[in-house]
């Protein structure tokens, strides 16, 4: 899947309708601005008989500077993000920021005719939360980390809350933040919460493996704590210059159970049944054969006093 740090690859998915869009709506509305913002924008009066108001109120711009620093704002970190997250979740989330404004704005009666910038703000922040030390050029010149751009923006936020407040009341003023708060959260909550599901999903993977491994471990422990004392009769009998009966087909068993590319210890480093790294080792067989072979010639088991048991 393509970074969200690569701003510039090539996109398709909806960033790049979207900005064709917010193009499309601007030629309308230059051509009759009362007329696309009569039918486009989204007036709390008529919400119910104009649905599409609820989203089509965003490609309104009042100007070409409106419309240069919306569409590119959306190319730039919509295709990143879209890129990172694919375009069925960016879809949900841009969704959530348009329904955010255009709902909020429903509830407190605030008509919607241009880009309020909820959708880039938004997408600003999700961005910056990802990759907060990625630079951009401000005015293609200066770099600046996202992170700062976001800090700049929430400030310039927060002041346009309060002028709207004083200068159009409660409902512009809580509209922009409304809309801009509900993408935000959307992403933080979707974020953490997949974090967590992939967190718990390699815990399980861990505990099933760590499972399996000690169930692993116990069957080999209890398959050469059974085989063990046939060796070491096998062994006694042996040394008594006396071929016992089986003793070849205790052979043939064991070369059947060495697992190939099993790296052993040395033979001193045997200890049979006595010790638990030995039982529980894949290599258990080979090494028994080895040790029916004189190697090594005597089990020795050393205490923890530093010295030895045969």
């Amino acid at each position: 899947m393509t970074s969200g740090r690569d701003l510039f690859a090539p996109k398709m998915g909806l960033t790049m309708p979207l900005c064709g869009l917010h193009f499309v709506f601007f030629f309308l509305f230059t051509m009759d601005p009362q007329k696309t913002a009569a039918l486009f924008g989204f007036w709390p009066q008529q919400a119910l008989s104009q649905p599409w108001g609820f989203v089509t109120f965003q490609f309104l711009h009042g100007g070409p500077m409106s419309l240069f620093f919306g569409a590119f704002a959306l190319y730039i970190l919509g295709s990143a993000l879209e890129a990172e997250w694919g375009t069925g979740e960016y879809t949900a989330f841009w969704l959530v920021a348009t329904l955010g404004a255009s709902l909020s704005a429903w509830v407190l009666g605030t008509p919607l005719v241009s880009d309020p910038f909820v959708v880039p703000i938004s997408m600003l922040f999700a961005y910056a939360f990802l990759f907060p030390e990625t630079q951009f050029l401000v005015f293609f010149v200066i770099p600046v980390k996202v992170k700062w751009i976001a800090v700049f923006s929430a400030a310039l936020l927060g002041l346009a809350f309060f002028r709207d407040l004083v200068t159009f009341g409660a409902g512009p003023a809580f509209v922009r933040i409304l809309g801009a708060g509900a993408g935000f959260l959307f992403f933080w909550v979707r974020h953490h919460g997949r974090f967590k599901a992939r967190k718990a999903a390699l815990e399980t993977v861990a505990a099933v493996k760590t499972t399996a491994v000690q169930q692993k471990d116990e069957a080999l422990e209890k398959r050469n704590r059974e085989l063990f004392p046939r060796v070491e009769a096998l062994r006694q009998t042996e040394r008594s210059g006396v071929e016992p009966p089986g003793g070849e087909g205790l052979r043939r068993e064991l070369q059947k159970l060495v697992v190939p590319g099993v790296k052993i210890c040395k033979p001193v480093d045997f200890k049979g049944d006595k010790d638990l790294v030995c039982l529980r080792c894949e290599g258990f067989a080979e090494c028994s054969l080895r040790y029916l072979a004189g190697q090594p010639a005597e089990i020795v088991v050393k205490k923890r006093d530093g010295g030895a048991a045969g």
